[in-house]
């Protein structure tokens, strides 16, 4: 057997996995995810319901799109995602953080906001193909109910919703503004800021359709971007030389400093107290309470998810392993962002992922 990747073509991080499977050249195969394969595969394996899942040909199942990358870049030979130079890589890793972890919330606020009758049919054709339309419509809400019930956890409101679509909007007027100088993140090619952001933009962004009528209205070269991303395959192409950022960078990572950085640091205060009463090896739930939080200028209540502190740990893993020279490149990005509190700070336990679970190390 060879790869398989389980998921859907409406799932973000289906997509993510996807487009970096094919860029990189790996001869895999896709599986939907449909209930019987939740049944039958996903749950006996992993425990609990997720795509995607990658099957590899000696046997093994891989959960989560970091582990997916890293597994594939460890076996499978050729271009790399990961930029070589040191500030390149830890740029790519706070656009994996941000676009995982909070371009999330104006997906899932516009899918089910805009999209939800259409997204709800598509969970149904999906699922079961050869059912009725009203059968499929029945399974589509099944479905559907504890992704939508989920939408306030990341702290979609109505208190929120203007500031949710303020956030997207000038997201989408930075990044427009990088594509008309350069076609990828770094250059000419994509790497792992490019695949992190394919996942939001294209599944709940694009492809639902009320979605990707605004964003083909709005932001038409991040829509070409998205086309450019759906093909893209590993070739001779360069990224910027001399391990160099791009200005265009700038806007969108201080956009995610302004707003993500304050939640994440709020969370690790939570963690901690949290901690204090666990052992070693614990399980870490997956929301630790709820707690205040800003976008787009407006103030809502979301929970304090604790997988986006997973996230962090890897870029701040990378920044210290950074010496010299590059420490201070990378202080001078972080500076020019309002990101020196990701340097400044440390999480109060080192996180570990064990049987597909957060644990305490």
């Amino acid at each position: 057997m060879g790869y398989v990747l389980i998921g859907t073509e409406a799932s973000q991080f289906s997509g993510k996995a996807r487009s970096f499977l094919r860029w990189k050249g790996v001869d895999f195969a896709e599986q939907t995810a449909t209930p019987e394969i939740y049944r039958d595969i996903i749950e006996p394996r992993v425990g609990y319901a997720v795509i995607p899942i990658l099957l590899t040909p000696d046997g093994q199942a891989i959960q989560d799109t970091a582990d997916i990358i890293d597994h594939i870049e460890r076996s499978v030979p050729g271009a790399s995602v990961y930029p070589p130079g040191p500030v390149q890589k830890l740029a790519s890793l706070l656009l994996e953080l941000y676009a995982d972890e909070w371009l999330v919330i104006p997906a899932m606020h516009y899918r089910w906001n805009y999209n939800e009758a259409w997204i709800i049919g598509e969970f149904g054709r999906t699922a079961a193909p050869g059912a009725s339309r009203d059968e499929q419509a029945r399974i589509g809400q099944i479905i559907a109910k504890p992704m939508k019930d989920a939408i306030p956890r990341l702290g979609v409101s109505e208190d929120t919703i203007s500031g949710i679509e303020a956030h997207y909007e000038g997201f989408l007027a930075d990044y427009s503004a990088h594509l008309r100088k350069m076609p990828f993140v770094l250059g000419d090619r994509p790497s792992l800021g490019d695949f992190a952001l394919f996942g939001p933009l294209y599944a709940p962004l694009y492809r639902d359709p009320a979605s990707g009528e605004r964003m083909k209205r709005l932001a038409p070269v991040v829509a070409e971007w998205v086309e450019r991303m759906l093909v893209a395959k590993a070739g001779p192409q360069a990224l910027l030389p001399d391990d160099e950022i791009p200005p265009t960078l700038l806007p969108i990572l201080k956009r995610q400093m302004a707003e993500q950085l304050p939640v994440l640091t709020d969370s690790a205060h939570i963690l901690q107290e949290w901690a204090l009463a666990q052992p070693k090896g614990a399980r870490i739930k997956r929301s630790l309470g709820t707690h205040e939080f800003t976008i787009g200028g407006r103030r809502g209540e979301r929970n304090v998810i604790s997988f986006s502190l997973w996230r962090l740990q890897r870029v701040q893993d990378h920044y210290r392993s950074l010496s010299g020279a590059d420490r201070e490149r990378a202080d001078r990005l972080l500076d020019a962002v309002g990101g020196r509190e990701i340097a400044n700070f440390q999480l109060p336990i080192r996180l570990e992922r064990r049987d597909y679970r957060l644990v305490i190390a």
